[in-house]
């Protein structure tokens, strides 16, 4: 990006993305908010939007908005090598990151504030991807392992499991009854402290979240 506007546009979206200030899966003000908020015209957001998500470190989502998806630029090598793969494999591979994560979570004590109110988010009907995407409390699961690679290869893999949900070869199983329990079941395991019920209760849940039509 050529102006030094432009590039200070980039620099504020991209800490408040790393700092935490919108959390991976939530969606980020509109166009217009931005604009008026940086100061900047409306191009200027588009473009610093566009080349953030040449990181993957955002999604536009056509019709439902742009989300954060990295807090960190994505390894373009490790999500094409990922998408070079079956959907079964990627979904195994993702059930094992996520019970990993939730076994090390509990094992650990860890602060589990942020996965309770992105559940109490979706039971309110307030998480914007229901229905559409794996939202804050999977990526919000694996953060709290505490392990920075295994965050890596999340977000890689994640890259080719939302292209095929938005592809349809990817959908739903449960419904969100369904959903919330299992996310009671995993939060409750991991604030109890007690590993196994926790591994166990995130592979139940990864085993009804994702198929193949």
């Amino acid at each position: 990006m050529g102006s030094d506007r432009a590039r200070e546009t980039v620099r504020r979206l991209r800490f408040n993305i790393s700092s935490g200030a919108w959390p991976v899966n939530s969606k980020i003000p509109n166009e217009a908010e931005l604009a008026a908020e940086f100061n900047v015209g409306r191009s200027t957001i588009r473009e610093a939007v566009r080349s953030l998500a040449n990181l993957g470190m955002l999604e536009p989502a056509p019709g439902r908005g742009t989300f954060v998806r990295s807090r960190t630029p994505v390894s373009r090598v490790l999500a094409d090598f990922a998408a070079d793969h079956e959907l079964a494999d990627l979904l195994q591979v993702r059930r094992a990151i996520e019970v990993e994560a939730a076994r090390s979570a509990a094992a650990a004590g860890a602060d589990v504030s942020k996965l309770r109110e992105a559940h109490e988010r979706d039971l309110a009907g307030s998480d914007v991807e229901r229905g559409h995407m794996p939202g804050q409390f999977h990526a919000l699961l694996v953060s709290l392992a505490g392990n920075s690679l295994l965050d890596d290869l999340y977000v890689g893999l994640m890259v080719p499991v939302r292209a095929a949900i938005v592809s349809g070869r990817l959908v739903g199983i449960a419904d969100d009854a369904a959903r919330q329990h299992d996310h009671s079941a995993v939060l409750d395991a991991i604030e109890a402290g007690d590993a196994d019920a926790a591994a166990a209760a995130a592979g139940k849940h990864a085993d009804r979240d994702l198929t193949s039509p």
